[in-house]
């Protein structure tokens, strides 16, 4: 029943919180190897890039912690080696960062919610809470509901002491479907519920880089990420702050490549500020700009049309500008743009329409403009036959 009771929430709860709560079911009845469970999946969301989700797990972690007894993992935590220290330092470190200000203010209000304050992983483990109190609260259609009295007319159902029929808490029956809404209580406390909240996540299980490309493509497709054909070519970029947001750019409108001088760039902790791990789901080449020559020609040779983001006496306006599907775009360097031998070899270059004083744009800034006008032309092209 614990892998039900799991799915069940992952369903019914209404916001990216729960998501770090479903282990904690897992508790019911307490084992050694269902309590580890929860903690390992807990942990993996305590490294989530998303601030609140980090909060969540932490108090999700504190509670978990908390009841390892019952769990029936000794005094000397067994099998944890180091890992016990590890997660008793990082709560006392939680705990004190939480003392004052809007920090404190938030860390208790979190602890008020539904699944913190109401919901117990341990006295709530039911068949009524699983298939009735839980599918109530979430406002599921009542014919959804299974009260426990359509359990007790089965002859056959097993009396388990571990999982019992009814759930002898009336803190968990007495709740409403308001309650089960996760949204802070305090000031100006609101009573409708959340029509809109972010979406900007991704599963931790999906976050860890794959070296294999096609098994990368695999897994950005299973988000349902799709590509085009366009290839953007920074190797002439040297800062890490413009690359790390060029890389996050052409990966949130599915460019099929991007192109840099050296992938020791990803390392880079200005890089990784701005990418916020979309390294992992773009294909990244590494092309030397003393190789930028036979490159292109390659790129050409298969089709592409090379397009350079540069000012000069022939460039076309943006606004005017039709992108071929297979296009290759190359971007200048921050200072001297783009060099006069490689402005030879570029079919046509594009610039952006500007109305003040300062001569450029940054070239990041000028790569997204680029990027998003290209992908929304592919967007709002007909079909072709």
């Amino acid at each position: 029943m614990y892998f039900e009771f799991m799915m069940l929430l992952t369903v019914v709860m209404p916001c990216h919180c729960a998501l770090v709560l479903i282990a904690v079911p897992f508790l019911s009845p307490m084992q050694a190897a269902q309590w580890r469970r929860a903690l390992d999946v807990i942990l993996q969301w305590c490294f989530s890039h998303n601030f609140s989700v980090r909060l969540y797990a932490l108090l999700a972690l504190k509670r978990v912690w908390a009841l390892r007894g019952d769990a029936g993992v000794g005094p000397g935590l067994d099998g944890l080696g180091g890992l016990a220290a590890l997660v008793e330092s990082s709560l006392e470190q939680a705990e004190a960062m939480q003392g004052s200000g809007n920090a404190m203010k938030n860390w208790q209000r979190i602890q008020e919610h539904f699944f913190f304050g109401t919901f117990h992983p341990l006295q709530d483990y039911s068949v009524e809470t699983i298939f009735h109190t839980l599918p109530s609260l979430s406002d599921l259609a009542d014919d959804e509901w299974i009260p426990v009295w359509k359990f007790q007319r089965l002859a056959a159902f097993p009396s388990n002491p571990s999982l019992p029929l009814h759930n002898p808490r009336r803190e968990l029956r007495e709740a409403g479907a308001g309650d089960w809404v996760q949204q802070d209580k305090g000031d100006g406390e609101r009573a409708a519920e959340w029509a809109e909240v972010q979406k900007k996540m991704t599963a931790w299980w999906l976050s860890e880089p794959d070296p294999d490309l096609e098994l990368q493509q695999h897994r950005a497709a299973r988000l349902g990420k799709s590509s085009s054909a366009l290839v953007v070519v920074a190797s002439l970029i040297d800062k890490p702050t413009n690359l790390g947001g060029l890389c996050r750019t052409c990966e949130i409108f599915g460019a099929s490549a991007l192109v840099l001088d050296s992938l020791h760039h990803l390392s880079d902790k200005h890089f990784q500020a701005l990418s916020v791990s979309a390294e992992l789901w773009l294909p990244l080449l590494e092309v030397k700009p003393p190789q930028l020559a036979v490159y292109l020609e390659e790129k050409r040779s298969e089709g592409y049309c090379i397009v350079g983001v540069e000012q000069t006496a022939n460039s076309c306006s943006l606004a005017d500008y039709r992108f071929p599907e297979k296009t290759l775009l190359l971007l200048g360097n921050e200072r001297e743009g783009i060099p006069a031998d490689l402005l030879q070899q570029l079919e046509v270059c594009v610039e952006i329409p500007q109305r003040g004083v300062t001569r450029s744009l940054n070239v990041h800034v000028s790569a997204a403009l680029l990027v998003w006008e290209y992908t929304r032309q592919q967007l709002t092209a007909p079909p072709q036959p």
